[in-house]
């Protein structure tokens, strides 16, 4: 088994924490700032510690799944973070799962959004920080409409 590494994303929001949260947890704002690019993407979120979540494009032939393992509005998100392929996927029991946690902190007059994805699978030049920028590079103007 591969050690651990961790990739941490940050971003600058020009909203409140509860404003920078909500763009997280609402599946129909998910879909204007996420994948936006794969307009088929299905966002399904159960936003309770313990729901399930799961973001998939057919089109694109992947999504990820999981389980929400901290809600706490509007501070931190966390979850398991597992990744699918295929036109439906699901998630393999054997699949490695990732750890992913969303910190919102008061910054100035807008929030800091960091994301922390933590995983055994992470490679160099891999894609998987590149994912986090671009999914993070369209959330700061998102929240400036």
């Amino acid at each position: 088994m591969s050690e651990a590494t961790t990739i941490t994303i940050s971003r600058s929001v020009p909203v409140p924490p509860e404003r920078a949260f909500a763009a997280w947890v609402d599946p129909e704002e998910l879909a204007q700032w996420w994948w936006p690019q794969w307009p088929d993407t299905t966002y399904d979120l159960d936003v309770r510690a313990g729901g399930h979540y799961r973001m998939h494009s057919a089109a694109a032939g992947f999504g990820v799944t999981g389980e929400l393992t901290v809600v706490e509005p509007p501070h931190r998100l966390a979850m398991t973070w597992i990744w699918t392929t295929g036109a439906e996927p699901t998630a393999a029991d054997d699949a490695v799962a990732d750890l992913v946690e969303v910190t919102f902190e008061p910054d100035g007059p807008g929030t800091r959004v960091t994301v922390r994805h933590t995983s055994t699978e992470h490679v160099a030049e891999g894609g998987a920080e590149q994912g986090w920028n671009d999914v993070m590079d369209r959330l700061p103007p998102h929240l400036s409409r």
